[in-house]
């Protein structure tokens, strides 16, 4: 059949789909990060439902992005699509519902966390297999009721360890998918583990490695090791030229500097969805004043403050009125955590850039906002320097020198209105804005930090649905006034009200993989 692409593909996006209904079964779609993985897996997807092939797909991928791909089936395929995503919630209200007539394709979206999760505890201290992963897997075994159906693994190397409980239940759903794909950058996130392709290729194809069919074997034909103390020390990859030429059947491999038509700036929006905020972001945006669950009052007396205040919430901070005690002395404000719905999205993006060995620059407005990002990097093992306000020249150089002659991945924090000018953060190639600034100024300088990267550029919004954020956004595209289009549309603030069009349309088209 001629199939009619709903938005046209980049020449290596073709060659990919190609690649994948060539085989016959699928593949691993080795491309870098923003080369179209997931655009290329749903026209290969649509391309098998519109030809009788399969007519459901399940897939599986981090838990930030079920909602990039609710975006990017909407924009990217022409077949009537039935969606539903099983996060946690779902989950708990019971199996995914049975496909639907007339749909092309219907698909589960559920996230990596479903098959980690353990059963529960019984009387005899074992844990049940009536609940957990194992129901997770009896239930989707359910769904797809010996159906041909399509498996995707967003971000494959996430099973990569052979120990791994979600990695052993994803591998053992693997017969039940005619069709398979694996999407990822890195399917080898180190020279010494080359192993991390043993679970990949369990779950994509066996028999490429079927001669080798322990992790033992596996370990020992591409590696050398020795034993030191009782644990195995590694010295050195072998047979890597084998391993390559086996792994490139099944999949079809490009990086950024070979896209050629690639745009030398990409943009992604990862939407927030507001919770333990939500509250107080509500009674902001409608009374201008919010009260807390610690008791403390956050109020504004005019809407830029308001504005101001709503932008904190969003964060999932804001800062408070003066509060009384009980003899009735005056104490100070302060700034309040009221939520962690933009630190659980900014997470995993950090943890790509720590497994990519990518250093990536968040801009963050507010000091509460820098601090929370410091203490969540710091847990996850990087290296985090940072500008801020109020810092000494020498520190600030001392930072900037040392973040850029760091070989390996690191995080630098960058509050715009102390950091947008004169300084160089090209060796980074990604920005994450995780609270956006107000001013048109700041904003363009402080993007203009990474524009001489070698790399192609990406930038990444953290936007919370429906609120103040998107108004910022918006108009910062647009070199607008930020004061004047709250002024000029106060009830875009309001949760309740439907997001301003062209917000949605950008959230729509520009939302990348």
């Amino acid at each position: 059949m001629g199939y009619r692409w709903k938005t046209r593909p980049y020449v290596h996006q073709v060659k990919a789909v190609k690649k994948l209904l060539k085989s016959g079964y699928g593949g691993a779609l080795l491309m870098e990060p923003r080369t179209g993985k997931t655009k290329t897996t749903i026209d290969y997807l649509s391309i098998l439902a519109l030809t009788g092939k399969i007519d459901r797909a399940i897939i599986i991928v981090p838990n930030r992005v079920l909602g990039v791909w609710l975006d990017e089936f909407f924009v990217h395929s022409p077949a009537r699509v039935e969606l539903q995503v099983w996060d946690a919630r779902a989950r708990k209200a019971g199996p995914p519902r049975p496909p639907t007539p007339g749909y092309d394709l219907s698909v589960v979206l559920v996230n990596y966390e479903a098959f980690g999760t353990p059963g529960a505890r019984t009387p005899s201290g074992q844990r049940s297999k009536a609940s957990g992963r194992f129901k997770t897997r009896k239930q989707l075994v359910t769904w797809v009721d010996r159906k041909p159906c399509a498996g995707v693994l967003d971000e494959s190397h996430k099973i990569k360890s052979a120990s791994g409980k979600a990695a052993n239940m994803i591998v053992s759903m693997a017969p039940l998918f005619q069709y398979r794909v694996l999407l990822t950058g890195t399917p080898i996130t180190k020279a010494k583990r080359a192993h991390d392709i043993y679970m990949q290729w369990k779950f994509l194809n066996p028999d490429r490695f079927g001669d080798l069919s322990t992790l033992a074997d596996f370990k020992d034909h591409f590696g050398r090791w020795t034993n030191v103390g009782g644990y195995p020390k590694w010295l050195g990859g072998r047979n890597l030229e084998e391993l390559q030429e086996r792994i490139h059947l099944d999949a079809f491999a490009v990086t950024r500097a070979e896209c050629f038509d690639l745009p030398p700036r990409d943009i992604q929006i990862v939407p927030v969805e507001l919770d333990a905020s939500a509250k107080a972001y509500d009674d902001m945006a409608q009374e201008m004043v919010a009260k807390l669950e610690t008791g403390a009052i956050a109020e504004a007396s005019i809407p830029l403050v308001q504005a101001l205040r709503l932008a904190q919430i969003t964060s999932g901070m804001v800062g408070t009125a003066s509060t009384f005690d009980e003899d009735g002395v005056e104490t100070g404000g302060e700034t309040v955590r009221i939520g962690t719905e933009k630190l659980r999205a900014l997470e995993p993006l950090l943890e790509d850039a720590r497994d990519h060995d990518e250093k990536i620059v968040v801009a963050a407005r507010f000091k509460a906002d820098m601090d929370a990002i410091k203490e969540l990097a710091k847990e996850l093992g990087l290296p985090v320097f940072e500008l801020r306000g109020g810092m000494k020249r020498l520190d600030t150089d001392r930072a900037i020198r040392e973040f850029r002659k760091i070989d390996e991945a690191a995080v630098f924090i960058l509050q715009p209105a102390a950091g947008s000018l004169g300084i160089d953060l090209s060796t980074a190639s990604r920005m994450v804005w995780y609270s956006l600034t107000n001013s048109w100024v700041d904003y363009t300088q402080a993007c203009d930090r990474i524009a001489l990267s070698r790399s192609s550029t990406t930038f990444t919004y953290l936007i919370a649905r429906g609120t103040v954020d998107e108004v910022l956004f918006q108009t910062l595209q647009e070199d607008g006034d930020v004061g004047k289009a709250i002024l000029k549309t106060p009830k875009a603030l309001l949760r309740s009200t439907p997001s301003i069009p062209e917000v949605r349309e950008a959230l729509r088209k520009q939302a990348a993989a």
